[in-house]
């Protein structure tokens, strides 16, 4: 099927006419709410199933509801004006905050060692996940976690952009990565390129990156949340923290606004 952009209004209003979702519960009804069941199921049913190593129907909808659905050939994706990867990489930015001779980095400690060590008076910023941090004592979440599978290739360009997708239940990994299309200022060797291939995988509670967000998670999220908020020596923030699926932008934004509102002028608000 090859529709212009003119086509496709109609084209979906048809589709998602066929079910009349009006009050979607989970992501597949979500789903098939905004792009009909066809749509839904070469594009979003194998991709998330094998991300998430879940039935649709027992994920929540807010998982589909932060991509965007365009009627056009706009590829970006995200509606933000301003979009980019850091100059240098995120590294760089990590590596120059560091460098700061207010900030000490003391690497190999174990937060849950030296925990009680630390003074009443000290405020503490935890972004781990956060039923470690409650010694899972409301149970353990689920977190998923990602494997990287390394590859340099004879070709001077494998897959003509920086990520593919790979939806089909079929093919274990989720998706390529080709660096050098993210900075194509850069000069790269003709004969070779560098690719990542993608595979998601459950965390065993070394390297969590993905909350799952399933109403049983969510229970238990919410004894925690509710034990958080009568602390206020720490400060748990971040995906782990909160337990949320942040994007970038808006880790930045909420380590922004967790210091304006706790941390600036030394104001220990946890007394």
């Amino acid at each position: 099927m090859n529709l212009r952009p003119f086509e496709v209004e109609p084209f979906l209003r048809k589709e998602i006419e066929k079910e009349n979702i009006a009050h979607p519960q989970n992501l597949e009804e979500k789903a098939i709410s905004l792009i009909g069941r066809p749509l839904y199921e070469a594009f979003i049913k194998g991709y998330t199933e094998k991300q998430w190593q879940k039935d649709c129907k027992l994920l929540p909808p807010s998982i589909i509801t932060r991509l965007p659905v365009r009627k056009n050939y706009d590829e970006n994706y995200f509606y933000d004006p301003w979009q980019g990867i850091p100059s240098g990489g995120y590294t760089k930015i990590f590596e120059r905050l560091l460098r700061h001779p207010n900030i000490s980095v003391h690497l190999q400690i174990d937060f849950f060692e030296i925990r009680r060590l630390i003074p009443a008076s000290c405020m503490v910023i935890y972004s781990g996940p956060i039923d470690a941090f409650f010694e899972y004592k409301y149970g353990k979440l689920e977190w998923r976690t990602l494997t990287f599978q390394r590859d340099i290739l004879p070709v001077e360009d494998f897959q003509g952009t920086s990520v593919m997708n790979y939806p089909e239940r079929a093919i274990p990994y989720i998706r390529i990565h080709e660096p050098r299309h993210l900075h194509p200022e850069r000069k790269y060797a003709q004969d070779k390129t560098l690719i990542y291939r993608e595979y998601p995988m459950t965390d065993d509670g070394k390297n969590p990156y993905y909350p799952v967000g399933t109403h049983e998670n969510q229970a238990i999220l919410k004894r925690y949340l509710d034990e958080k908020g009568g602390n206020r020596k720490y400060i748990l923030g971040g995906r782990l923290g909160d337990y949320r699926y942040y994007d970038m932008d808006q880790v930045i934004e909420s380590a922004l606004d967790m210091y304006e509102e706790r941390i600036k002028d030394g104001r220990n608000n946890h007394e």
